[in-house]
């Protein structure tokens, strides 16, 4: 029986992994919203500067080191690390509003306290 509920524990944490969400420049100039210790990532067109960095509120997201540069594209990886929001801005070209929430304060969603 534990290892049943070991194997659903895994599968639920590699299931939220999975479901991180993806910003690009269509969503450029949005609010959105990430909880609390999920990761996203934001993919631009990559400038003629590829030394451009995200600014962004160090105490409310966390960066990954390093970008990727693919296909004339930046993509940077974000961690949702405190409650709060920031703007991540990417040159002149990107802004991007979050907002760092708690699953657990949204109405209907069950926190089960041991």
């Amino acid at each position: 029986m534990a290892r049943i509920a070991a194997l659903f524990s895994v599968v639920a944490l590699v299931a939220g992994c999975a479901a991180s969400h993806q910003y690009t420049e269509a969503d450029h100039q949005k609010s959105v919203d990430a909880d609390l210790g999920t990761s996203f990532t934001v993919s631009v067109p990559a400038a003629g500067d590829a030394a451009v960095k995200p600014v962004f509120s160090p105490a409310v997201l966390e960066i990954a080191p390093g970008s990727k540069n693919e296909a004339g594209r930046r993509t940077f990886e974000f961690t949702a690390k405190a409650l709060g929001e920031t703007e991540i801005r990417i040159g002149r070209d990107f802004s991007l509003r979050v907002r760092v929430t708690s699953a657990s304060d949204r109405p209907g969603v069950r926190v089960h306290n041991r």
